[in-house]
Order: C-alpha cells, then structure tokens, then sequence
C-alpha cells in the first residue's frame, strides 16, 4: 500500500515555505490583500513611504487621508525649517525690536509734524468744505464758465449756525455760486492729458513734456494767487476773500483753456483766435461778477471802503484782462525736445 508523501504534494518545494493556495478562475479575490500587496510594491520602489491601508467609502475623505494633508506640511523640512528659523530669529533680536519702535515712534511724530504744519495754514474741515460737490453742481457751474452772460444771480448763500448767526457760506453743493476745488483739480489733471495726447499726435511725444506741461500750469496758478494776495493785503481785503477761495477761482481757467486748445490742431486759425476771444472774454466776466461781492461790497458804511473802492475796481479790471495773458501762455504747447 502506498504512502502519501507532502513533499511530492507540493511539486517537490522545499521544506520551510509555505505553499500557496491554487486559485482558479472563478476564486474569490481579497480587496484588502490586494490593496496591501500594491502598497508593499510602492514601499519597495522608494517612491515614498507607504500610506495607511484605506476604507472604500463613498463622499468625505477618510481618517488615513486626512493625516497624510496634515503630513504634507513636514513632508519637505528644510522649507519649513528656513523661514521658521527666520520669524524665530526675528522674534527673539532684541535690537530688530528695538528698531522697529524707533522706526513707528518716527513715522507718529512725523504724521504729527505735518498734520500741525499743513493745518497751520489749511484746515481739513474746510478743504472738505470745496469738495462736497454733486452732479448738478458741476454741470451748473460749466455751465456757467461756457455762458456767463446768462447767469443772473451771484451772490453766495450764507450758512446760519442754531442761533442766527453767520458762521460761513454754504458748501457748493448747496450753493452753485460758491467756488470749489474739484473743478480745478480735475481741470488742471484733463489739461495736462490733453496735452499729452496732441503732442503724442504730432510724433514728437517724450514723457518729460507732461512733467513739463504740469509745471508751467501749477507755475501760473501760484503766480496768480500770489499777486492776488499781495493786491488783497495792499488794499486791506480782510476775510471777504479766503485763500482757498482764490485758488478756486484761479483753476477755473483750465475748463477754457482744454477748449481752445482742442480747436487749435484741428480748426482753421480764424476759429482759433475767435474761440481764444470768446472764452478769454467769458472767463475774465466770470471773474469780474464773482470776484466784485468780496473785493467791493455794496455796502457803503464799512470803515475804509470808500477809500480803495476806486484801487480795488482797478485791480479787479487787471485780474480779468489778466486771463487773457493766462490762456495764452497755456495755449502754446511745445514738446521738452
């Protein structure tokens, strides 16, 4: 009788390994003995370490992948490493410290310097007094720089306090004769721009002709202004004229002035000088009917008024004809070159 023998069972293998079960076609197959097999191959390709066996479920992330997220942060030190050494080195310098008290104490203290200094001479409250401005206001007050003769009334409202009493005019918004400095500004800005684009026409455009541009333009606003203030000291003008008020007045010759230089380039020279006239005309009648209620008041009984009412009429007629000069010299564009 013979005798089973394993080791002939077991297609003559060896003794010490374990023989593996035969699996046929229709053999069940583990998905975590497979998942496990394919982690031990990606261990031993030294792609990485492996990761934790994961649950098959449908939606959220699992708990393994949510450590291998948390894991992704220390997956390169050195990253972590120089930029942690460089926030922690910072922290503990004592003199990076120091030095960065010294540097905010100088920066409050020169905030402080220059709200002091520029509130010396202009008050925050009343430049935002110019630039409280609506739509209405604006297209009003073009209106009245392109057509002075139409405009009727040009006194200023006055603004009353809780008892009556005067306490200043009323802001533009309120009041279309009162002057403002969002006009001007955004004149002075369209004009250089203007400029700009027409030299940029002609092929000989450079960006220093803009710097240039701007300078002659704010060279003739301080120019005016300070004849005005010198004219109003001479002939004892006290606050019926503020210096606000004046540089108002003197930036309304920007709005002009973008006409007559549009119609230069394009428009025959007869045009030209009939557009230079018409508007140098407008703006000195502008100045004349806004400028007369504080250099020379109606009122007849103020101390010293007759005085220099004749001086003050003169110098008025000189600030208008004075417009004429302005237009001109902003008119003649010419490139840096």
């Amino acid at each position: 009788m013979a005798h089973y023998n394993p080791q002939m069972a077991g297609g003559g293998m060896p003794a010490g390994q374990q023989q593996q079960p035969m699996r046929g076609a229709f053999s069940p197959i583990d998905p975590h003995q497979q998942q496990q097999q394919q982690q031990q191959q990606f261990q031993h390709s030294g792609f990485g370490p492996s990761p934790q066996p994961q649950q098959f479920q449908s939606g959220a992330p699992t708990h393994s992948q949510q450590q291998q997220h948390q894991q992704q942060g220390v997956a390169n030190p050195n990253f972590n490493m120089a930029y942690g050494f460089l926030g922690q080195d910072f922290q503990n310098n004592q003199a990076a410290q120091l030095g960065m008290q010294f540097a905010g104490s100088a920066m409050n203290a020169m905030q402080e310097n220059v709200q002091q200094n520029v509130g010396r001479y202009v008050s925050m409250r009343q430049l935002k007094h110019y630039f409280d401005v609506s739509n209405i206001y604006v297209l009003a007050k073009l209106k009245t720089l392109v057509f002075p003769w139409i405009q009727r009334n040009w006194h200023r409202h006055a603004e009353r306090d809780a008892t009556g009493q005067v306490v200043g005019f009323k802001s533009p918004r309120d009041d279309n004769n009162s002057p403002d400095l969002y006009i001007p500004v955004m004149g002075l800005v369209s004009y250089v721009i203007v400029i700009g684009l027409i030299i940029g026409r002609l092929g000989v455009f450079h960006p220093e002709d803009l710097g240039y541009t701007a300078s002659t333009a704010l060279g003739i606003i301080v120019f005016e202004v300070l004849l005005i203030k010198m004219f109003c000291y001479l002939l004892n003008v006290g606050s019926e004229l503020q210096f606000l008020d004046i540089l108002a007045f003197s930036g309304y010759k920007f709005v002009s002035t973008i006409i007559v230089v549009l119609f230069k380039p394009w428009a025959p020279w007869w045009m030209t000088w009939f557009t230079f006239f018409y508007f140098g005309f407008a703006l000195a009648f502008f100045m004349i009917r806004s400028l007369r209620h504080a250099l020379i008041p109606e009122s007849s009984a103020v101390t010293g008024i007759n005085v220099h009412r004749k001086r003050r009429v003169h110098f008025l007629f000189v600030i208008a004809m004075l417009q004429f000069f302005y237009i001109w010299v902003l008119m003649r564009y010419k490139s840096s070159k």
